[in-house]
């Protein structure tokens, strides 16, 4: 079986290449303006790319065009499984540039001829943990309130990796971590473990990747694929890397 990793050489891309190509599958990151080639012979099309800055209507719309591209190219190749990844929240934060090219990615994929699996995950330790450094000045940081349930990207590419080898289910799952707690509380747990003295102060007012956030919309609605990795082992491996 043939897997191209669209994103392949982003964090979680290499992970979700090293996971299957360990599992004995050859696995092709990436393929530019070779798509088309790159493609003949491949039954599985994973896109994990991360959307472009989406300001205008015309950057929504160019990526619309090269997501609808794609949907064209893995048609033309004949390619048996399409695999999309999303976010949590996504139908919900479309106050959001970055959520609505995630939401157009999602419902493309899921119109498009072949059959797909879209993975709705959580934000990731990475980004979140992120939202500390980028505040590195600040001796108190002001983080969204909203409950959130996190993955590690560790645990995230298994489960694409998972997907990759699984029927298409022709619909959406939800990723997620074990963990359920405020986004602010997460923070002050990863300040902690880190032994950084910095407070964290919730706050309603402040987005998250350019959405204000509510109760339940970066948690699993239904069922869903859970990670193992807690806060603690994450930032503890972390360290030893």
């Amino acid at each position: 079986m043939k897997v191209l990793v669209l994103g392949g050489c982003n964090p979680l891309g290499k992970r979700v290449v090293g996971n299957l190509r360990q599992l004995g599958y050859p696995v092709l990151a990436d393929a530019g303006p070779q798509l088309p080639a790159a493609l003949h012979g491949a039954e599985v099309l994973i896109d994990l790319r991360e959307p472009p800055v989406v300001d205008t209507a015309d950057a929504l719309e160019r990526w619309a065009r090269a997501c609808r591209q794609l949907n064209a190219a893995i048609a033309a190749a004949a390619v048996a499984h399409h695999i999309a990844l999303s976010a949590l929240g996504v139908q919900r934060l479309q106050g959001s540039g970055y959520y609505q090219a995630i939401a157009l990615r999602e419902q493309l994929a899921l119109a498009g001829n072949t059959p797909c699996t879209v993975l709705r995950a959580a934000p990731l330790y990475e980004s979140l943990a992120q939202l500390a450094h980028d505040s590195v000045a600040d001796t108190v940081l002001a983080i969204p309130v909203a409950p959130v349930q996190p993955v590690a990207a560790e645990d995230l590419a298994m489960l694409v990796a998972d997907a990759a080898l699984a029927q298409p289910l022709a619909g959406c799952m939800d990723v997620a971590g074990p963990q359920k707690m405020a986004m602010a509380e997460w923070v002050q747990q990863y300040l902690r473990l880190q032994g950084d003295p910095r407070m964290v102060q919730g706050d309603a007012d402040v987005p998250y990747r350019g959405a204000l956030l509510d109760d339940g919309c970066l948690v699993p609605e239904g069922p869903a694929r859970l990670g193992r990795t807690t806060l603690a082992a994450w930032v503890c491996k972390s360290r030893a890397d």
